[in-house]
């Protein structure tokens, strides 16, 4: 029996109650929630769960979601009771975030918000405003009063890049059915056209809007981002809502991000390492950041299609996969044996063919996560 799974067994408690992380968020300002796929039903269920028992239980009343501020609003508003299209704002959130999971949690915060007015729970994006399908078309409106002319060439480059908000174009290229040109370079000949229209009413907002359109596909993971300064981006913003609403803040993402890592590398930017978010929020709260992994072992999703294989020797997974573990939470401070290791990380580009170039490495796993989830058999998780 190696040191790991002796260790599993003797501290391994039910997945199901969460009582050491709320002890711990208790004495805390930000819980992260850091999942190493966002594809899994079993997965998101706990992390649900998680958030709901942190609010109920440990008085935390800011949600970050991995999302833009936009997005954030809407939710904000239909938690709040200012709205009534569940259906429509879970639509229009971030692909992964279209989940049955998300509509599960915005009905339970209206809900929580019908019965503690004074004391809401309320919804922040981890991103600024992003651009949004309709943008393309107000653009299109205004050119159309500027310049008719004008307005096919436009049409011609938006109807390829707006496809971008149905499948993003990393995953199109992924599945081989990206159209060819970079979707940056298309919205910036967009830009040109409207920049040269005549002037008249209207001409500056089509251009702050283009610009907008331009700026949406220069950040997009296919463009190759300086993750980096994405995860400055996140942690300024928690800190920043923490500070405005003196509100203990629970934030949910992929762990790449919430994980306290110096100087990780992902499969969607190979070659670039960079702090995570989580690393920067360690360093301004202190022990008053809680970060609790949610991991697994193997599985099925994308309708079936992909079947995720046990991982190799070296992964945390496979540690507690041959422990025996499933459903089990793991306070990883009680002296999780220290050491580099490896971890999955499924995000949409994944194939079971390359498997091995989806792992990250984690020098130390209980500096990079205080608890840990672990769920030994996923399934897909249903979108709405």
């Amino acid at each position: 029996m190696s040191t790991g799974t002796a260790w599993i067994e003797a501290h391994a408690q039910d997945l199901n109650g969460w009582g050491p992380v709320v002890a711990a968020a208790r004495k805390s300002q930000v819980v992260a929630l850091g999942e190493n796929t966002r594809e899994s039903a079993e997965i998101d269920r706990h992390r649900v769960e998680l958030v709901k028992t942190l609010v109920e239980d440990a008085e935390y009343r800011v949600i970050v979601i991995p999302d833009s501020a936009n997005v954030a609003e809407r939710m904000d508003d239909y938690a709040l009771g200012r709205r009534s299209d569940l259906r429509e704002v879970v639509l229009s959130g971030w692909l992964p975030n279209r989940t049955e999971a998300n509509a599960e949690m915005l009905k339970w915060a209206r809900e929580f918000n019908e019965a503690h007015p004074d004391s809401p729970v309320r919804f922040v994006g981890n991103g600024p405003r992003e651009t949004e399908p309709e943008d393309y078309d107000r653009v299109v409106a205004l050119a159309e009063r500027l310049d008719p002319a004008a307005v096919e060439s436009l049409r011609e480059r938006y109807d390829v890049v707006r496809t971008a908000h149905d499948v993003n174009e990393h995953i199109q290229t992924h599945q081989g059915i990206h159209p060819g040109r970079p979707f940056v370079h298309l919205a910036g000949e967009a830009l040109d056209l409207v920049r040269a229209l005549p002037e008249g009413e209207g001409k500056a907002e089509a251009v702050a809007l283009a610009d907008d359109i331009r700026g949406f596909h220069a950040n997009s993971v296919a463009a190759m981002p300086d993750f980096g300064e994405i995860a400055k981006g996140i942690a300024a913003r928690i800190i920043a809502a923490h500070e405005r609403t003196g509100q203990k803040i629970v934030y949910f993402d992929g762990f790449a991000l919430t994980g306290i890592l110096s100087d990780v590398e992902v499969a969607v930017n190979p070659g670039k390492p960079f702090g995570s978010a989580g690393r920067l929020l360690r360093d301004r709260f202190g022990s008053g950041y809680v970060s609790v992994l949610l991991a697994f072992g193997h599985g099925v999703i994308r309708g079936g299609e992909v079947a995720i294989p046990e991982p190799g020797n070296g992964y945390v997974e496979k540690t507690l996969l041959d422990s025996g573990a499933d459903e089990v939470l793991l306070p990883l401070g009680d002296g999780w044996p220290d050491g580099p290791v490896k971890l999955r990380i499924i995000a949409g580009v994944y194939s079971p063919d390359e498997d091995e170039q989806h792992g990250i490495d984690v020098p130390s796993l209980r500096q990079a996560a205080d608890f840990l989830g672990f769920v030994r058999t996923i399934t897909e998780s249903p979108q709405l």
